[in-house]
């Protein structure tokens, strides 16, 4: 019986798209090259005669418009890729986007939401991961025929290119985001466990697009890993340089097959007997294309109800992987919003409610809502998250769109306390869970010798609301590194996040430094100094040279260095320049001497001196 092929669409002419994606589909026995569309009719019309697709379309739009299209296949340049990924999924067509498919983890679990939503499939374009070849790495990993896995080193390097796509930021570039997704993702299909830290380090250009990356990755079972990737042999050249080596207890093993490579693949699987004698055996394994094999498996997924083989959860763990590496060498600079280890996004600008409603009352609030703040920070001590509550049922806002945060005082710690406090904030906030719940000091005064008991069995009773699903995220205030280090002793689940005060004057240097070896997301309160260190000469004039008021100048500076911030305002306008803080950079010269700038703005709230 002859099989159904899928009508597939090809949004764009990319080089990926002629050079390997097509061919292989020209060669799936289920596929049929259907329509092709892109920007220049002229280009579509030659793609249609050299690959011989039924349809050519000018513009995106009107291929997706195509009821015959079943599935689209999309190579567009990174940036756009969410944009047009959720437009041909609302149009009720199965997705297969290149890699790396999103920005970021953020935009990549919109688009399978949207996917879901829609009933269609999305699967990321990771060819190789189809070929027989890492087949038989995985099986021989999962075996233990060279036994305990303790360490995977792999490469990929490429050509520097004098005009592309990958040496533009806005544009999704760099060697990290085009070619270091190969490592991570051959990393991530061997290694079978979480990720306990990663260390990574770049060469940057003055665009901020990396060309050379090198990274060091421990997973929790032990196994460590390495990579290298960057564009950074020759110009416009078609050198290239791909390893791999997976070492284990009784053996290991070398390979120099390139990415993506078809064929007759070897590689060498050294044996270890117990007095340390070598035995080399050379493994070969025939690959099909692997461009081919992946339309394949869509396509059987599309027809037959089989599960893609790249598979939502994977690349969410490969991006969440990217994002880290990312953020480390200084290239995620400019994040709207930052995503927890258990997905929960955090907004990089809140709205800090603190003395907020004390002469507008619950307006002020409803001003920050009307002017675009989703996250809403406040605590019991505050003693205003009645007025927030009001502020928020009647601005008609679903509370799914908002991001809530309160805090257990000082004098409520205990876990007794801790249910009492948190299911008051709840009620006067009218909700039924937080997205966020937050230790507001570690003690009440320097005199609390049990402090450090009354706070572990607060952080016990957090764990539990977390644990129940009534707080989605679990944290700190005001917690120094030798408050922190007796929850990672003793708790069973780590704090996601420190909110501290920082700002220009007081970085607390050490704290960060430690939150980020520890993986905690550290956030700014009074990020502009409660206003001591706004009117200082050198911020204005370097507000000057950015055309941008001091207070945005401020608080780019710690989003730039990775930190979320919330501050206040009365007024409106004053909310809204707040936010408007995404669309300019700090040069690297200015962000060092922001840096360097003498001690000022501290509030004098030591946590180990205050008496609350």
């Amino acid at each position: 019986m002859e099989t159904r092929k899928v009508k597939w669409g090809v949004l764009g002419t990319a080089g990926i798209a002629a050079g390997c994606t097509i061919p292989g589909m020209k060669k799936a026995k289920s596929c049929e090259l259907y329509a092709i569309a892109g920007r220049s009719i002229e280009k579509a019309m030659a793609f249609q005669e050299r690959f011989g697709f039924q349809k050519v379309y000018e513009g995106y739009d009107a291929l997706l418009a195509d009821p015959e299209v079943e599935a689209v296949y999309i190579p567009l340049p990174n940036n756009i890729h969410c944009e047009w990924v959720e437009k041909a999924l609302k149009a009720h067509k199965h997705v297969l986007c290149e890699k790396p498919i999103a920005m970021n983890e953020s935009e990549l679990r919109r688009m399978f939401k949207t996917a879901k939503e829609n009933g269609v499939i999305l699967m990321e374009a990771y060819a190789y991961l189809h070929s027989p070849y890492v087949s038989s790495l995985k099986k021989i990993v999962e075996c233990e025929e060279i036994g305990k896995i303790d360490y995977i080193d792999t490469a990929f390097l490429t050509q520097d290119y004098s005009e592309d796509f990958r040496l533009h930021k806005e544009l999704g570039g760099g060697g990290i985001y085009d070619i270091g997704c190969y490592c991570t993702t051959m990393i991530l299909s061997l290694v079978d466990s979480n990720i306990e830290y990663i260390k990574a380090d770049a060469e940057l250009d003055k665009t901020g697009v990396d060309h050379m990356a090198g990274v060091l990755i421990k997973f929790t079972n032990g196994v460590r890993a390495s990579f290298n990737a960057g564009m950074m042999l020759g110009v416009d050249t078609n050198d290239r340089y791909d390893r791999l080596f997976i070492h284990g207890s009784k053996g290991y093993i070398r390979s120099n097959v390139e990415y993506n490579q078809e064929g007759d693949l070897e590689f060498e699987i050294t044996f270890k007997d117990g007095k340390d004698k070598r035995m080399i055996h050379k493994a070969k394994v025939n690959s099909a294309s692997n461009y081919c094999l992946e339309i394949e498996q869509l396509n059987d997924c599309i027809l037959n109800g089989s599960t893609p083989h790249i598979s939502e959860e994977f690349s969410i763990k490969n991006m969440r992987l990217l994002d880290k590496i990312l953020d480390m060498v200084g290239y995620n600079d400019a994040k709207e919003e930052f995503i927890l280890d258990n997905g929960v996004s955090i907004p990089a600008v809140g709205f800090g409610s603190y003395l907020s409603t004390e002469k507008k009352g619950k307006q002020n609030i409803k001003d920050a809502l009307n002017a675009g703040y989703r996250y809403i920070d406040t605590a019991s001590f505050y003693n205003n998250e009645e007025e927030i509550g009001e502020a928020i049922a009647e601005s008609g806002i679903p509370r799914e769109e908002l991001f809530l945060c309160s805090k257990i005082w000082a004098t409520d710690l205990g876990s007794k306390n801790t249910f009492a406090s948190f299911a008051i904030s709840c009620e006067k906030l009218k909700t039924d869970y937080l997205d966020m719940l937050l230790i507001h000091w570690p003690k009440k005064n320097s005199d609390d010798a049990n402090w450090c008991d009354k706070m572990l069995d607060t952080w016990s009773a957090m764990e539990e609301l977390y644990r129940d699903g009534r707080v989605r995220v679990i944290g700190l205030s005001n917690f120094l590194p030798h408050h922190i280090q007796p929850i990672l002793d003793d708790g069973r689940i780590r704090p996601m996040v420190d909110q501290l005060e920082l700002h220009v004057g007081y970085m607390q240097e050490y704290t960060l430094s430690y939150l980020k070896k520890e993986g905690i997301l550290a956030q700014a309160w009074s990020p502009l100094g409660r206003a001591r260190i706004m009117s200082d000469d050198s911020i204005t004039k370097l507000a000057e040279k950015y055309s941008v008021s001091n207070a945005q100048l401020l608080l780019r500076y710690l989003v730039q260095r990775q930190i979320p911030v919330i501050p206040k305002a009365s007024s409106i306008e004053r909310m809204k320049e707040n936010k408007d803080i995404f669309g300019f950079r700090i040069s690297d010269e200015d962000m060092s001497f922001l840096s360097c700038l003498p001690p000022m703005g501290f509030s004098e709230e030591h946590p180990d001196f205050v008496n609350l």
